[in-house]
């Protein structure tokens, strides 16, 4: 009666997974339109979070140790930061990266045009801290494949401010890396305002449940 028992709980334990593991695959598939090749990106990928297929801005609550085969970081929060600048209070998220050199700490929110999440504080070894106004370091909402956005932001460094831009070209809209379905990769850049110098620039890939692994 007990074995019985047993194998019946099992049972429904593995149904149980094989519907949550189908909701899940089923919310990213809906956010893409393979005709348009157009997709909804919720804050969810960046967290490595998961994501009922609601086509809205929510902060989830995050904290979780994720990474790829370079290095590992951690993403935890929301929670209220008030701007040692602006002295406005945003919702953020921690990113905490530690190395071999020091932890890298950055601060992260949904900027006001609201496509994406930028960046209000970046501390790191060897370098001076930086405060932002946020940026566009993170796509969110709906893009299209090879579309490109930009947004404009403030730089606090020491008593100075400058306006630096943040553009984000989206390389392949949904595709399976390394076995892993419904991937992000997109180009970004960090420039000056009038895009003649450019500070940075990377190719990242995200994978639903993994943040980023590329």
């Amino acid at each position: 009666m007990h074995a019985e028992n047993f194998l019946a709980s099992l049972l429904w334990l593995m149904m149980a997974g094989c519907a949550a593991v189908g909701l899940h695959i089923k919310a990213w598939e809906g956010s893409t339109n393979p005709e348009t090749k157009e997709r909804y990106i919720p804050v969810e990928l960046w967290a490595g979070a998961e994501w009922d297929g609601k086509r809205e801005l929510n902060m989830p609550r995050v904290d979780r140790t994720l990474g790829h085969s370079r290095a590992q970081y951690q993403i935890k929060g929301p929670k209220a930061w008030k701007h040692p600048v602006t002295a406005h209070t945003f919702l953020v998220y921690e990113r905490i990266h530690p190395g071999e050199d020091g932890v890298k700490w950055q601060l992260f929110t949904i900027n006001r045009d609201q496509t994406g999440l930028g960046r209000l504080y970046d501390e790191r070894p060897g370098r001076e801290t930086r405060t932002y106004s946020g940026g566009l370091k993170f796509p969110l909402g709906f893009w299209k494949e090879g579309e490109t956005k930009k947004f404009v932001y403030k730089v606090y460094r020491d008593s100075k401010e400058s306006e630096r831009t943040e553009s984000i070209t989206i390389k392949q809209i949904d595709f399976a890396f390394q076995g892993r379905p419904h991937c992000l990769e997109f180009y970004w850049t960090a420039t000056d305002r009038d895009l003649k110098n450019t500070y940075d620039r990377q190719t990242f890939i995200y994978c639903p449940g993994k943040s980023m692994v590329s």
